[in-house]
């Protein structure tokens, strides 16, 4: 029966996937025929978690960095030997990491600010190399828009282009180019992890970075418990609710996290809850990736789904 079945499963990964750019990447019905780039996670049967990581892949996988904090979502998204996070026919797919508990949201941010120092050093090694590249060509890559899909995928062909110019120089600069090229081309920074670490252990770090203007988003996973080990009370525990160590119910409010994002006034924020709301959490992981600075999204996997956009123009 393995044998067989073994034949099945790989003439299942040889059908062909749909082709992203004839389907809505708006709507429920057309985001479900998408490719995830996170499957099989290991995660524990009817965890709420984990629709919002394969949704946030089959959105931006292909230039997606992750960020992720110790807790559930470590766990099951580097199961080494295995892993839950793959790659598209084109080779391309989520860069992973795990840092600590508590250093998690200064982990992102250096992960941006690295791509941004890339991506800077690359834009300065193209216009030194601008002669043998062809200034058009400069032009379309240093002033080329990358807000959608589309136009991400037409950079892609530019720094490919620019590439197969620069094959046969031997230059330092031409050598240097060639090994940061694709930071030319937009990638999605999201720190990701759970109520445990945002509300509490790791609140420190992301205070700073909800601070910093970087272009970062934020998936804070609240289960309302810490739930890596074993569902205790936390700081995302509402009022009343019943856990270990609140056996007579959490005595005091719960923090209210989303509106400690909302007070730096530069931040994009968002509650989402997919059983609420489907449509409500694609568009807000579609505004959150294409606002050009911070962006906050709470995940309540039970009840409530709001939207608080940025109150300033």
């Amino acid at each position: 029966m393995r044998e067989s079945e073994r034949d099945n499963w790989d003439f299942f990964l040889s059908l062909p996937e749909v082709d992203r750019s004839k389907l809505s990447h708006t709507q429920v019905k057309d985001l479900q025929l998408l490719q995830p780039l996170f499957e099989f996670s290991g995660a524990c049967a009817g965890c709420g978690e984990t629709a919002y990581i394969k949704l946030l892949t089959q959105l931006f996988g292909d230039r997606l960095y992750i960020a992720n904090a110790t807790g559930c979502s470590s766990i099951y998204g580097g199961n080494l030997p295995t892993t839950p996070y793959s790659k598209n026919a084109e080779g391309r797919g989520p860069t992973w990491s795990n840092s600590l508990f508590e250093d998690n949201a200064e982990f992102g941010f250096g992960m941006r600010t690295g791509l941004d120092q890339q991506k800077e050093f690359a834009e300065l090694l193209v216009q030194r190399l601008a002669n043998e590249i062809g200034d058009g060509l400069v032009a379309e890559i240093l002033h080329a828009s990358q807000k959608t899909e589309t136009e991400i995928n037409q950079q892609r062909e530019r720094v490919l282009a620019l590439c197969e110019k620069l094959a046969g120089n031997n230059s330092s600069d031409a050598r240097n180019l060639l090994a940061i090229a694709d930071g030319l081309v937009r990638k999605s920074v999201w720190i990701l992890g759970g109520d445990g670490w945002a509300f509490d252990i790791g609140f420190g770090g992301l205070d700073h970075v909800l601070g910093s203007g970087k272009n970062i988003n934020v998936l804070v996973l609240d289960t309302e418990v810490y739930s890596n080990t074993g569902g205790q009370m936390s700081k995302a525990t509402p009022r009343g609710a019943v856990a270990k160590f609140a056996a007579a119910g959490k005595p005091n409010s719960r923090k209210d996290l989303a509106m400690e994002a909302v007070s730096y006034g530069s931040v994009y924020v968002a509650q989402v809850a997919i059983g609420g709301n489907d449509s409500h959490v694609i568009k807000a992981f579609q505004e959150a990736e294409a606002y050009e600075g911070l962006a906050h999204h709470r995940l309540l996997q039970l009840h409530r789904s709001r939207l608080r956009p940025d109150p300033r123009p």
